[in-house]
């Protein structure tokens, strides 16, 4: 079993902010480790908030469990990337974890998509016209200051130009069509696979098949 898909190593510790829970495996494979936080004096006798992401101390159960059902697979994660990466205190790790966990459960997708972090797609398929779409969303923020205070909350830099970025699709079924709603926007295809080069902050992509 390899979650390793974007390059986080098996034996990598890092900090996953948000409710943990510790498990004892029973019929299900424990992959991993999980690691509780170090305690300050004053965190354990309460005078200190304990939420705050603090250096691994010790390992208390597994981080991944694993238990296939019926036709099925369970995999539960003991800490929570969802809330991470959506906390003050994000880091790519956590984000990544999520999405190498979605990828394992389903290795061969459809279509398998790939484009820069900063850019989210959404997939819709209408069965009834043999049509998929891939909306691409991206987004480039400028550099920004941490405030003095209320750090680490920051309003994020507004858009001042358009991104620029490539994307790729891989369908897994015979492909027929691939075009864009931007006339601007340079598609290729190649046998199943339709690369394209995106000038704006939103596109689709109509998919055939």
């Amino acid at each position: 079993m390899d979650f390793n898909y974007h390059g986080i190593p098996a034996d990598w510790l890092f900090l996953v902010q948000g409710p943990a829970t510790v498990y004892e495996p029973l019929t299900a494979k424990p992959i991993g480790e999980l690691w509780k936080p170090y305690r300050t004096t004053r965190q354990k006798e309460g005078k200190e908030p304990s939420d705050w992401p603090m250096s691994a101390e010790t390992a208390v159960g597994p981080a991944i469990l694993v238990h296939p059902i019926g036709k099925g697979i369970v995999l539960t994660l003991a800490c929570s990337p969802d809330f991470a990466t959506a906390s003050d205190h994000h880091i790519v790790e956590a984000r990544r974890l999520l999405c190498n966990a979605i990828r394992w459960l389903r290795p061969a997708p459809r279509l398998d998509v790939t484009a820069p972090a900063n850019v989210e797609t959404v997939i819709t398929d209408d069965p009834a016209t043999r049509t998929m779409r891939v909306h691409f969303i991206a987004y480039n923020s400028l550099p920004q200051t941490t405030p003095a205070s209320g750090s680490p909350y920051v309003l994020p830099g507004l858009m001042e130009e358009a991104p620029l970025f490539r994307a790729a699709v891989h369908c897994r079924f015979p492909l027929k069509s691939a075009s864009a709603f931007d006339k601007s926007t340079r598609v290729t295809r190649s046998g199943d696979t339709v690369t394209a080069t995106i000038n704006d902050v939103h596109d689709v992509l109509r998919l055939g098949y």
